[in-house]
């Protein structure tokens, strides 16, 4: 009968708890991922003078050395700062730090004298470990106080409030190459917008956020093949023919649109590496940097052709291509998860016969069935022992035809003096889905026939 009646009694002292909702208040403040992650920069670690101090207001009255626990989520707390606190209060009531209870909470006690409801705690100086964070992030602050009587035990629980939340700082939007190489034009340009294809890549940049860098470069690196832009080195199409893609060659080759300035036109500044693989175009940021976003509002890489017409070089195509982005503040810099940048396809079908061997041990078949109604060009390309062998056959994919060009490509890779395993390419100018390749090769000592396609 003495437990029940003490705990009424301590019920009833605060029954006041529910009459207000307790509080944590805090300004929530976004946090750039990369930069925080940086050493010199962010170094892993939020204080409250990145976003704010966290106030609990009481919703009751607290007790005398009743407890008052602040927990964060989504980070830790360095224990070696130990936090200041400021005490409002309608009496004399005060609180001390009496230490960090584990990585993720505070504990203060009430002193001098008792609380009343709307009384508070603020807490300040308080430093915030974010190892690891990710855009996904979200860091909390949530409040209670623990009772020494235990009858009562936790009460005035504070929902979580969220303090920081983490973002990338530049965020891309990519809007992909998609040329489509001509086959009809001797895979030298695109079927639509035929002498260049446009990578745009669209900036958002949350300059305002804690950690956030002055961007002053963004390196952006495409890869894939670039071998025709060697056009450009020709006298023919302004060049200086000495074989090497100097600065002038490479800016008619590659060009630039910018999107709406933010302070100042930006400028871009391609290089290529000599296998033609990487195009590097570096993106200085001009303007107030340390006020303003800086970063124009987007870059439109323009890659170009000579066409067709000019005797263009042939452009290689199924293909895939990536970005790699790196952002530079001129002292550090951080890299952005690689994205996808398009693709060169086909008018037409390509097939591959990974292994056909030519010399005169062996006989080939090769045939191209046409089910539609469109002809096609027949273009075949040869690999082997490291060089590259291309011909447009005299024989068509005729419509509703199998056309055998075994003789055609034998005769071809002989004169290309092909001997021994090499790789087929059968590209034809007709809808994909109506053309079939077939390849298989007789060795004539064995009679051993091996179909390789």
């Amino acid at each position: 009968m003495f437990k029940k009646t003490l705990l009424a009694l301590a019920v009833t002292a605060f029954a006041g708890a529910a009459s207000a909702a307790p509080g944590v208040t805090v300004t929530s403040a976004v946090v750039a991922l990369e930069g925080n992650a940086i050493t010199s920069v962010g170094n892993s670690k939020v204080q409250d003078t990145d976003g704010s101090s966290v106030v609990i207001e009481a919703s009751t009255a607290y007790i005398v050395n009743d407890l008052i626990y602040l927990t964060v989520s989504g980070a830790t707390f360095d224990v070696t700062d130990t936090p200041a606190i400021v005490v409002t209060t309608v009496g004399t009531g005060d609180a001390n730090f009496i230490d960090f209870a584990d990585a993720n909470t505070a504990r203060f006690r009430v002193s001098t004298a008792d609380w009343a409801t709307g009384d508070t705690l603020t807490v300040s100086g308080f430093t915030l470990k974010t190892a690891g964070a990710t855009k996904d992030t979200v860091i909390k602050f949530a409040s209670k106080a623990v009772s020494v009587n235990p009858l009562i035990g936790d009460y005035d629980k504070a929902t979580a409030k969220t303090a920081f939340t983490f973002a990338p700082q530049l965020v891309q939007t990519i809007t992909p190459l998609n040329g489509e190489v001509s086959t009809a034009k001797g895979r030298a340009e695109f079927t639509s917008s035929a002498n260049q294809d446009v990578l745009t890549v669209a900036y958002t940049n949350a300059h305002t956020a804690v950690d956030n860098l002055d961007i002053t470069k963004i390196t952006q690196v495409v890869k894939g093949n670039f071998s025709y832009v060697m056009d450009y080195d020709l006298a023919a199409n302004g060049g200086d023919a000495d074989g090497v893609l100097d600065a002038a060659e490479l800016a008619t080759a590659f060009t630039t649109t910018l999107g709406a300035a933010a302070n100042g036109a930006d400028n871009v500044v391609y290089t290529l590496n000599t296998a033609m693989t990487e195009l590097t175009a570096t993106h200085n940021v001009v303007g107030d940097v340390t006020t303003t976003q800086g970063v124009d509002a987007s870059i439109a890489i323009e890659l170009n052709n000579v066409g067709y017409s000019a005797g263009g070089s042939v452009i290689k195509a199924p293909q895939t291509f990536t970005i790699d982005t790196t952002v530079s503040n001129g002292t550090v810099s951080y890299v952005l998860p690689q994205q996808s940048a398009g693709a060169f396809t086909l008018d037409g079908s390509t097939d591959d016969i990974e292994l056909m061997p030519f010399g005169s041990e062996y006989a080939q078949s090769i045939t191209v069935a046409n089910t539609g109604s469109v002809e096609g060009a027949i273009t075949v390309t040869l690999k082997a022992n490291g060089s590259t062998y291309t011909k447009t056959l005299d024989a068509v994919a005729t419509a509703n035809t199998v056309t055998n060009i075994s003789l055609e490509v034998a005769a071809f890779a002989a004169a290309s003096g092909v001997t021994g395993n090499a790789h087929v390419n059968v590209v034809v100018n007709a809808p994909a889905g109506n053309i079939g390749v077939k390849g298989v090769y007789y060795h004539k000592a064995s009679a051993d026939r091996v179909l390789t396609h």
